[in-house]
């Protein structure tokens, strides 16, 4: 048995050589796929893993607080801390640091936005104080904003210079103009009256005596040598408490202070005296807002007198025809640092807390594109309407997207101390620790919010610049927090004898961020007492609970539709924070590489049955001789086994040792191990695979064994046409149709099955930063291993073309006799491949659906399209594949073969 074997191997070189080339391509498939799926794997779980942690494991929010965006879709936007202000109770958050497992329990109460201004200072040209007797000067100042997109005009004020000298007027806020008779004239009225954005309320005056006398007094570098005007920045400024010895262990904010000092843990409101009230603040180095105030100065014509500069007397000077003399831009940079240089000179009611505002969430909508557009909001003017005056931001004129209350001083509030800020130090936001940029969450409380322009319209709209945070408390993007104090600084802010409104006295905490101890990664382990806290925390406050470990940015679209001509529609992109990122990774990593290894398992198990098919029915009448010999059924089963056994053994050696070189030039990660058991893998494949065929031959009566038809002889009748012919030649062998049709449905089916993931983690994973870094990584090798599982299908079905041709090549022989062309036989062959690939990808189409539905839990139509691609391509590939057998029609020998016959 052993000779007949070894003679077999030895005397019928083609059909071994073709055996033995298939079972090495499919061993050396294998064998490097596998690789690649698991360094596919390796990759994937180490960027997981090195992208698991944020700055915190877990955030605690107050009851309730899900938006239903963010139930539908598991995305936060990355803002939405800015419009909590309480609902977490300090015992709570005591409850919570108590829980064991808790390493950190940083909590965050969100007091409000402050409106202090800082006039910037800007002294008049030359050109402007080139004469010598009365001036007036407009100036008119355009807040620019979202790239100048946004352009609001606030009305004008005006600059008076006169050659007399001023004095201050004892029975109103107005100046007196000294004339040389000795009479005095009012001038410079402060404007009264008026709604919050009207000329009254918005402008301002300045007047300047050319000869000193009272109206020399210095204001912020500006004197009569120098004189000039300021212009007003009303800006907000968020303020928020945190515990420092737990926010310094959370994100190291005490390492991010660049002058001055850090928080002291209890440092509280105190006493300064009098009616004020003093705590501590951390200021932040940057405002976070980026605006820009365009001032043009212009002449008016000169005045014959002095000039009026009452309500009614500015309005009508607003409307005269003046000469620019100059334009001057500010930014708000300046203006934030003048607020730093105010709070860092003085302590004084200057820098007071008289009032705060809070600002609402953004409230989203679903848009018909599937984009997210932001509801609008109207604020009425009434919540400006304070005790204490002061400038509105004009800003507040444009779009609002989030609603307003103001905490106003009550009635009888200054019978009671005034907070004011006191600066112990200022700290670099860009410092204060972060995670990596495919797993950072943007939900803590220090970096400034940024919605990117999504399309070319919104590019070129906003100048090629990001939509960043303006002076508009109302606007879509909200300014980050720039006074940080601690908690039990929080009474002088939350005094209900003080401030109106819902102050939160009771539950003033906003947000707590919990880190869990004992973490290293994405392991079962790890998540498990992450899982363990959350659902603790949840039990024993009954506050909103989630888990942002393995979250990531997700950028999302959103349309901002349009306000006013001057604001076109914008189509931005947000950074929210998808939750369960990493999870879901691992999830589809490991389906996805089992999936895999499966599949190829199987196409080669297949292939190699097709082949030790096609090479047991080439020797069919030997082994019927054999039988006829004597050779038992066991016999004959064992010779074809062993023939199988070696040329597995060599594909084995083979496939091992083409795979360590061929995984290295394809950047993977090759193992002597994993290609040694490329031997053992490829003889049990060839043995189980050309068991059956083995079996069946083994089992076929001698006589059938020599000379087996086709079909049993059945009711003769005649096919219609080539197309007929090709159906009837298919269904005459029908295990041999079905083997080749398996195979090509296997690949289909996967190439399916690969559609199917790739939308799974477009839905899942895929949008966020980390699952795109990780689709990278994956897409490249699932569709080769894809690619190899389709071609090997593809080939057993030409296989099993072949083995058609061969063995009706007496009667293709006498088909071309009776005056057939080419072509039509050329047709004949490549329909019956046609039919073969359309049995299998329809059905691998159909078992992939199957399998995706399963896998990803969804049935969307771009699955069905998807499949639908997938079948076809199938079809399309086996028709191409049947060219090479149809050709070698050409070269049938039908003088020999029909003697044969």
């Amino acid at each position: 048995m052993r000779r007949l074997a070894w003679a077999q191997l030895r005397f019928r070189p083609g059909r071994t050589l073709a055996l033995l080339v298939g079972m090495l391509l499919a061993t050396t498939a294998f064998t490097v796929l596998t690789a690649a799926s698991r360094t596919s794997q390796l990759r994937t779980v180490g960027t997981v893993s090195a992208n698991f942690r944020a700055d915190y494991d877990i955030l605690v929010r107050p009851h309730g607080d899900r938006t239903p965006i963010e139930r539908a879709t598991g995305t936060v936007q990355p803002d939405f801390m800015s419009g909590i202000y309480g609902g977490i109770t300090m015992a709570q958050d005591r409850q919570i640091r108590r829980i064991a497992g808790v390493q950190v329990a940083a909590p965050v109460a969100l007091v409000g936005y402050s409106l202090p201004i800082a006039d910037v200072p800007v002294r008049l040209p030359a050109a402007a104080l080139a004469g010598s007797g009365r001036e007036l000067l407009r100036v008119s100042t355009t807040w620019l904003s979202a790239g100048g997109l946004s352009q609001v005009r606030q009305p004008p004020s005006f600059v008076y210079l006169t050659p007399n000298r001023l004095a201050a007027s004892h029975s109103s806020a107005q100046a007196m103009e000294m004339l040389p008779g000795g009479a005095r004239v009012p001038v410079c009225a402060e404007p009264r009256g008026g709604g919050p954005f009207s000329l009254a309320q918005q402008a301002d005056n300045w007047c300047w005596s050319r000869t000193g006398g009272p109206g020399d007094d210095t204001l912020d570098r500006l004197s009569v040598r120098h004189p000039g005007f300021t212009v007003g920045w009303t800006f907000p400024i968020l303020i928020a408490a945190v515990d420092p010895a737990a926010e310094a262990r959370l994100d190291g904010l005490n390492h991010a202070v660049t002058s001055g000092r850090y928080l002291a843990e209890r440092a509280g409101d105190k006493p300064a005296g009098g009616s004020v009230t003093t705590f501590p603040v951390l200021a932040a180095a940057a405002g976070g807002v980026s605006e820009t105030a365009v001032t043009r100065i212009q002449r008016l014509p000169q005045p014959a007198g002095v000039p009026s500069l009452t309500s009614a007397g500015m309005a009508a000077a607003a409307a005269e025809p003046g000469q620019t003399v100059t334009t001057v831009r500010t930014t708000a940079g300046q203006a934030y640092r003048q607020l730093l240089a105010y709070m860092s000179r003085t302590k004084g009611p200057r820098d007071a807390i008289e009032g705060y505002w809070s600002a609402g969430p953004v409230r989203y909508q679903r848009g018909a594109g599937g984009a997210l557009a932001p509801v609008p909001v109207r604020n009425p003017a009434g919540v400006w309407q304070t005790p204490i005056g002061g400038t509105t931001p004009v800003d507040e004129t444009g779009p609002q997207f989030r609603r307003l209350v103001s905490h106003a001083p009550t009635a009888n509030a200054f019978s009671g101390a005034i907070p004011v800020p006191q600066l112990v130090g200022v700290f670099n936001p860009a410092r204060v620790q972060a995670g990596g940029r495919l797993s950072r969450v943007p939900l803590g409380p220090y970096a400034p919010a940024a919605a990117t322009p999504a399309s070319a319209a919104s590019r070129q709209a906003l100048g090629g610049q990001d939509l960043l945070p303006s002076l508009n408390l109302g606007g879509l993007v909200s300014q980050p927090v720039n006074l940080i104090t601690t908690l039990t600084a929080l009474p002088a802010l939350q005094n209900l004898g003080f401030f109106s409104g819902s102050l939160h006295q009771e539950d003033p905490i906003s947000v707590i961020r919990v880190k869990v101890a004992g973490v290293t990664g994405p392991n079962a382990v790890s998540r498990e007492r992450i899982n363990e806290v959350a659902q603790q925390i949840a039990v024993r406050t009954g506050l909103t609970v989630d888990i942002v470990a393995g979250s990531s940015p997700a950028p999302t679209a959103i349309d901002v539709p349009a306000a006013g001509p001057g604001q076109p529609a914008l189509r931005l992109t947000e950074g929210w924070v998808k939750k369960g990122v990493a999870v879901a990774i691992l999830t589809a990593v490991d389906k996805k590489s089992v999936t895999l290894f499966v599949l190829i398992l199987c196409v080669c198990g297949l292939f190699v049955a097709n082949a030790a098919t096609a090479a047991v029915r080439s020797r069919r009448r030997e082994l019927g001789v054999l039988a006829c010999l004597g050779w038992t059924r066991p016999r004959l089963f064992a010779a074809v086994i062993g023939e199988l056994a070696v040329i597995g053994l060599v594909a084995g050696v083979g496939g091992g040792l083409l795979s360590v070189p061929l995984s290295a030039a394809l950047n993977l990660h090759p193992s002597a191990g994993r290609a040694a058991l490329a031997i053992p893998v490829a003889i049990a494949v060839a043995v189980l695979s050309g068991a059956v065929p083995a079996w069946l031959a083994a089992r076929a009566s001698p006589l059938a064994a020599v000379r087996p038809p086709v079909l049993a002889v059945r009711r003769g009748r005649h096919p219609a046409g080539i197309t007929g012919l090709a159906v009837a030649n298919v269904a005459r062998t029908p295990g041999r149709t079905l083997l080749g049709a398996t195979s090509l449905a296997v690949g289909v089916a996967a190439l399916t099955l690969a559609a199917a993931i790739t939308l799974a983690f477009r839905g899942v994973v895929v949008g966020s930063l980390l699952g795109d870094a990780v689709a990278v990584q994956i897409r490249g090798v699932d569709y080769l291993a894809i690619t190899a599982i389709v071609a090997l299908g593809v080939l057993a079905v030409a296989d099993v073309l072949v083995l058609n041709v061969r063995e009706r090549a007496a009667e293709l022989a006498t088909i071309r006799q009776f005056g057939w062309p080419e072509s039509a036989l050329t047709r004949l062959v490549v329909t019956e491949g046609a039919l073969i690939g359309a049995a299998g990808s329809l059905a691998g189409a159909a078992a992939g659906l199957a399998a995706a539905a399963q896998f990803t839990g969804q049935f969307p139509g771009r699955l069905i399209v998807a499949a639908a691609g997938a079948a076809l391509a199938g079809v399309l590939v086996t028709a191409v594949a049947a060219l090479p057998p149809a050709r070698a029609l050409r070269s049938l020998p039908a003088a020999r073969l029909l003697s044969e016959e």
